[in-house]
């Protein structure tokens, strides 16, 4: 979407100037949303020196530029003139009128980069009168800390709510970090719902964020190859062991890390953390340090809960691990599935993808996990979006592209709309061509609220072309919003801020599912009344893993999208032999943790201008 210069100009003063009225009919002022003017009274206007003169003729402005435009009425012809030329400046054709009557002015306040509050008067001087303050202009300064100033530019340019932004700017606190800044900015904000959610107890969170490392450590704006760490991820919902301690459930091992290496293993437990006990008063932050590569060396103590018996001592031992490199590829497991007995007959090649997050610099390695599907003859695919929460728009439509058959390339797979005020524009995603293409007719999701943005991405945007998609699981998060990402070297330290600017709609214009996607098979709830208790057992614990991937044994979301595809269902009203995974009599209770928001649905600058190449061959 090329734009000339001029047209964005023009298009950058009309949308960024909100009218408000300032006079009576013959005295208005239109000011921009960052300037808020203050309150008018209802008293009579009257001339003075010349010019009807505003009872209150004082505005409050923010530190970001701002274009306005002050109409007045005068008894003859006169002249402008700003008292402060840095800050306030006056369109030269609009500083003289050479007759009486009703006039209009356009004025631009320069971005206060300074640490200072300022003020510019704005005067007139009408012929056969003295020189009179027509308006004052009262701006606030900008933030001392550099990183505070970034955010606060992108956020009231950028952001998705930015109206509201600027109205309530002159009210934040610029004296916080930069992090700070971020959460109470935003969080005092009404019009931006979408822009995270609700915990249980009713306090919110927001989606965009800002994250720190040292100078030269941040790979663009996405993940290293090469990871440092211990290779650990956990599910957010942990097991309660008895009435003080809670393990944590290890969703994934990356092959090679020290975590494999330690022989540590997916559904296996975490109880302690340096010899430590977890316990409801301290997993979130041990959730949190082990999840994001805190420790660069830690003693665990694990359980071999999927292997053996949870009370077993032999299934238990410690382990120590040093934080070393890894290759984290999202792709954490791939091929086609093992029929169990009861469906062995069907002719039915299920291949089953599990995939942890759409990361750009890992899209071989998806690509290079499909062409293996399309090699191996897979029919159907089962896409296991249970731990993704999101990421790069770019990975998202190579996803979708080679999920479908070519004759989808060049049809609308997303529509990013961002606000008015924003330069960038809206942006249109097309399915691309690819070299491999499975030619799924049907595709089946195993979700939960761990599933969001880019994940949710799939599931619109193939609705939107008309190819079913079912979900088993339970219901998504309902990210329907995007980030463009941006990282900025500031002294010592890289920083990736990522403010929500778009909401993503499909080719059908659908944008609703800021509650998320509900189930087709809600695991949740469709075995309670299952005659074979093992079932309704297995599925209480969901989403904690229990076994290996792509073992339907131990995965009853697994087991029974298989019977979808083959026409069936897992459910039944007789008392025959369960998955493996619940044979083992009463199972701990659950609890869930907060998980940090991240990554969201993303487009670096880079992949940005990707789309838009697309749009335009």
């Amino acid at each position: 979407m090329k734009r000339e210069l001029s047209n964005i100009a023009a298009t950058l003063r009309r949308t960024a100037t909100l009218f408000v009225m300032a006079f009576t009919a013959a005295a208005t002022v239109s000011l921009l949303a960052s300037c808020k003017e203050s309150k008018q009274t209802d008293e009579e206007k009257k001339y003075v020196e010349g010019v009807i003169v505003p009872a209150d003729n004082t505005t409050n402005c923010s530190m970001s530029q701002a274009y306005i435009t002050v109409t007045f009425e005068t008894a003859d012809a006169y002249t402008l003139e700003s008292g402060d030329t840095e800050m306030l400046t006056i369109d030269a054709a609009d500083i003289k009128g050479d007759a009486a009557g009703k006039h209009s002015a356009h004025l631009t306040i320069a971005r206060n980069d300074t640490p200072s509050k300022r003020t510019a008067e704005l005067y007139i001087t009408v012929n056969g009168y003295n020189r009179t303050v027509l308006y004052t202009f009262e701006q606030s300064a900008g933030a001392e800390d550099p990183v505070v100033t970034w955010v606060d530019e992108r956020l009231s340019t950028e952001y998705y709510w930015l109206d509201e932004y600027n109205e309530k700017r002159p009210t934040f606190d610029f004296s916080l970090t930069y992090d700070k800044f971020l959460t109470t900015s935003l969080l005092s904000l009404t019009t931006n719902e979408m822009d995270g959610g609700r915990y249980d107890d009713g306090s919110r969170y927001i989606y965009s964020y800002i994250v720190r490392s040292e100078a030269g450590t941040m790979s663009g704006t996405r993940a290293a190859l090469q990871t440092t760490g211990l290779g650990l991820c956990l599910c957010n919902i942990v097991w309660t062991l008895d009435d003080l301690r809670v393990g944590f459930a290890v969703e994934h091992v990356y092959p090679g890390s020290p975590a494999e290496k330690a022989g540590i293993q997916r559904g296996d437990i975490i109880s302690q953390v340096n010899g430590m006990d977890i316990t409801h008063s301290n997993m979130n932050e041990l959730w949190t340090n082990l999840y994001y590569n805190a420790y660069s060396q830690v003693s665990l103590h694990k359980i071999n809960w999927w292997a053996t018996d949870f009370e077993d001592e032999a299934s238990q031992m410690d382990v120590s691990l040093t934080a070393a490199a890894y290759n984290a590829s999202p792709v954490a497991y791939h091929g086609i599935l093992d029929m169990p007995d009861n469906i062995a007959d069907k002719p039915n090649k299920i291949g089953y993808l599990s995939y942890l997050s759409f990361e750009a610099e890992y899209d071989d390695d998806l690509a290079a996990a499909m062409a293996d599907l399309k090699a191996a003859g897979a029919t159907d695919l089962i896409l296991d979006l249970r731990s993704n929460g999101g990421g790069s728009v770019n990975s998202s439509i190579k996803l979708a592209s080679m999920i479908l058959d070519p004759s989808y390339v060049g049809k609308t797979y997303a529509k990013l709309r961002r606000n008015p005020a924003n330069l960038y524009g809206d942006d249109e995603c097309l399915i691309t061509e690819q070299t491999t293409n499975l030619g799924i007719k049907h595709l089946y999701i195993i979700a939960t609220d761990n599933t969001a943005s880019a994940s949710e991405m799939v599931i619109s945007g193939l609705r939107g072309l008309d190819v079913p998609v079912t979900i088993v699981g339970t219901r998504t998060e309902g990210k329907n919003c995007g980030m463009d990402v941006e990282v900025k070297t500031i002294d010592r330290y890289d920083y990736e801020f990522a403010p929500i600017t778009f909401l993503n709609y499909n080719a059908k214009d659908f944008n609703d599912y800021a509650d998320g996607f509900e189930p087709d098979v809600d695991i949740s709830t469709y075995f309670q009344d299952d005659a074979n208790q093992s079932h309704a057992q297995n599925a209480s614990v969901y989403p904690i893993p229990m076994g290996p991937w792509g073992m339907a044994s131990y995965d009853i979301a697994l087991y029974e999208t298989m019977m979808r595809i083959t026409g069936g269902t897992l459910k039944t009203e007789t008392t025959e032999v369960a998955p493996a995974a619940v044979t083992r009599g009463a199972v701990p209770a659950r609890v869930e943790i907060r998980r940090p928001e991240r990554p969201g649905m993303t487009l670096t600058a880079e992949e940005r201008t990707q789309i838009r190449e697309t749009q335009v061959r």
